[in-house]
């Protein structure tokens, strides 16, 4: 009879289509025909609206947007296309000391940008989020990347871990300090949405491995050096992979590093493999332990790739609530199946037959079982498949080029057909803008099922 075996494996890591019909109908806060009083400027409220500190800060202000008399969708629509007013700036790099939003406190960060050569504040530009090493800093990261970056008008962001541990701690915390400096950022310079990259080394690859696997719609492309994914039940974040398959990957690893984290490394790229993932790139140095050679890849092609922010098929995995987004689709609830580190039941005599790949193997399987995961595919404007395993509740975020005529939508959930009418809400675009500030994805309405 199988036992349950509590395996922690604590050695394991070391450290879009057209629009078809008529518009629907707007909803919400563009049903009144009031006008709205003299002085009132929109652009104004909306960009003061995503500076506020806070989540809910922010959606009680999209609120009060979307329900003020004479703001009609449209007109919010518009300004959403056009958020965003930055001034000029000389190249070169610069250093910030800013507080961040992290999670519920406030933090000091030391923050450096590079503004490239030929930066139009006019333009939206890439931008390369890049991670440092155990105990770096900042400061010199750009180094490496500044001859491209000047080359493709690319920012490179490189904040100064604020937190007292020296390694990635695979911790929320760590994840909303990175993210809340790209938000700094996305505020200060013109930044394409379907542009930003992420990478780092060491720390930063792990860094870059554990947020990409966690918010997988984010990012242009993946370059992790000399990092990987984490293995425990505990605390892991390979039974997400599915989440980046679609995404480019060039990963840069010596092949005398560290025999774990290899391990961990090509686990994913053979799954990554088995998922048919298309740009997904292991590049080992065979004469190299924990270092790298950044010139084995080029960086000028590397950084053309972009981020389809409506991609015709979205997969999400999520164990654990908060992170459960990808793209236009999003996990609400968990059925009981899901768990973040269940026991796992296994015959001690098949656990003793296997090699340590194996055994990794095994309980990668296991964790994925026991991960929700939710697909949807966008068959046609109006037509929409989904599939999900562990998922009690899910959501929709839908543009317009996604409806049918007059905003109709057949969903196919659990085997079934849903027919749903979906009209243009002016809270749903708000709140979905304030968040992210994305120009080129403009949800019109959403659908929760079921």
């Amino acid at each position: 009879m199988p036992v349950a075996l509590a395996v922690t494996l604590a050695l394991l890591l070391p450290q879009p289509p057209p629009a078809s019909g008529a518009s629907p109908a707007p909803q919400g806060g563009g049903a009144t025909s009031a006008r709205p009083a003299a002085g009132f400027d929109l652009a104004a409220e909306l960009a003061r609206s995503v500076d506020l500190r806070t989540p809910a800060e922010r959606r009680q202000a999209a609120d009060a947007l979307a329900a003020r008399p004479g703001v009609t969708f449209a007109q919010v629509q518009a300004a959403c296309r056009a958020f965003g007013t930055f001034a000029a700036r000389e190249p070169g790099q610069e250093r910030f000391d800013v507080e961040l939003q992290v999670l519920d406190k406030l933090e000091r960060t030391e923050v450096y940008l590079y503004t490239p050569k030929g930066y139009d504040p006019t333009r939206p530009a890439p931008l390369l989020l890049w991670g440092h090493g155990a105990g770096g800093t900042g400061a010199r990261e750009y180094l490496g990347w500044q001859e491209v970056a000047d080359q493709l008008s690319m920012f490179v962001l490189a904040p100064t871990e604020a937190g007292k541990q020296q390694g990635w701690d695979f911790a929320p915390r760590a994840r909303a300090a990175q993210l809340a400096a790209l938000r700094w950022a996305r505020r200060l310079v013109n930044v394409d949405e379907n542009a930003i990259f992420l990478g780092g080394v060491s720390r930063g690859g792990h860094m870059t491995w554990d947020i990409s696997l966690r918010t997988p719609d984010r990012w242009a492309a993946l370059l992790p050096c000399i990092g990987g994914p984490r293995m425990q039940v505990e605390q892991n974040n390979l039974r997400y992979l599915e989440n980046i398959a679609a995404l480019a990957i060039r990963d840069l690893q010596g092949s005398k590093d560290d025999a774990l984290l290899l391990q961990n490394l090509h686990l994913a790229f053979a799954r990554l493999a088995e998922l048919k993932a298309p740009d997904a790139k292991l590049i080992e140095f065979a004469a190299l332990g924990h270092a790298f050679e950044l010139e084995a890849v080029d960086w000028r092609d590397y950084f053309t790739r972009r981020r389809n922010p409506v991609p015709a098929v979205v997969t999400r995995l999520a164990a654990e609530p908060g992170e459960t987004r990808s793209a236009w689709a999003e996990i609400l609830a968990f059925e009981a199946s899901v768990a973040l580190a269940p026991k796992l039941e296994v015959d001690p005599g098949a656990w003793d037959r296997l090699d340590d790949t194996g055994r990794r193997a095994f309980v990668l399987d296991k964790l994925v079982e026991r991960s929700a995961r939710l697909q949807a595919k966008l068959i046609q404007p109006g037509s929409i498949v989904l599939t999900a395993r562990g998922v009690a509740r899910c959501r929709l975020l839908l543009t317009e080029a996604m409806l049918g005529p007059g905003g109709a939508l057949e969903l196919q959930w659990a085997g079934k057909p849903v027919r749903r009418k979906v009209t243009a809400q002016t809270a749903v675009l708000l709140r979905e803008f304030v968040e992210r500030f994305d120009r080129t994805f403009l949800p019109i309405g959403e659908v929760q099922l079921p």
